[in-house]
C-alpha cells in the first residue's frame, strides 16, 4: 500500500536535488559561479531526461535508469531552475533549482552632476 500524499508535501519517491542549491556572487547583477551536482532518483526505472526549466533545453538523458548524476558548472546572474522529464512521454517528473544570492546589493543611488 502506498502512503497517502497530503496536499502540498513532495513526493519522496521522485526526488530531483542539486547541490549546492545557493550560488553565492559578491555583488547583486554579477555573474555567480559553482560547481552544481544535480542528483535525481525515481521509484521505476525508465527513460528520464534533465532540463532547462526555462530554455527547455535538454541537458543530459538516462535510459533505462532509476537514478542519475549531472555535473553542471553554474554560471549566472540570475536562479536557474531545472526539470527531470519522463522522456517517453515528456510529463515533468520533478523540479529543482539553484538560487541566487548576494554579499552586497546594488543600494547607490545614481548621482546627478550638477553645473553651478
Amino acid at each position: 500500500m502506498t502512503p497517502l500524499l497530503v496536499y502540498g508535501e513532495p513526493d519522496e519517491r521522485n526526488k530531483l536535488v542539486a547541490v549546492p542549491d545557493t550560488c553565492v556572487a559578491l555583488r547583486e547583477g554579477r555573474n555567480c559561479y559553482a560547481d552544481v551536482i544535480i542528483n535525481w532518483q525515481q521509484p521505476e526505472i525508465g527513460n528520464y531526461c534533465l532540463r532547462d526549466a526555462t530554455s527547455k533545453h535538454i541537458m543530459q538523458c538516462w535510459l533505462k535508469q532509476q537514478a542519475g548524476q549531472f555535473n553542471y558548472a553554474f554560471d549566472s546572474v540570475e536562479t536557474i531552475a531545472f526539470e527531470l522529464i519522463n522522456s517517453d512521454n515528456g510529463k515533468i517528473i520533478a523540479t529543482t533549482q539553484v538560487q541566487l544570492q548576494w554579499v552586497y546589493q546594488n543600494r547607490q543611488k545614481k548621482r546627478r552632476w550638477r553645473l553651478f
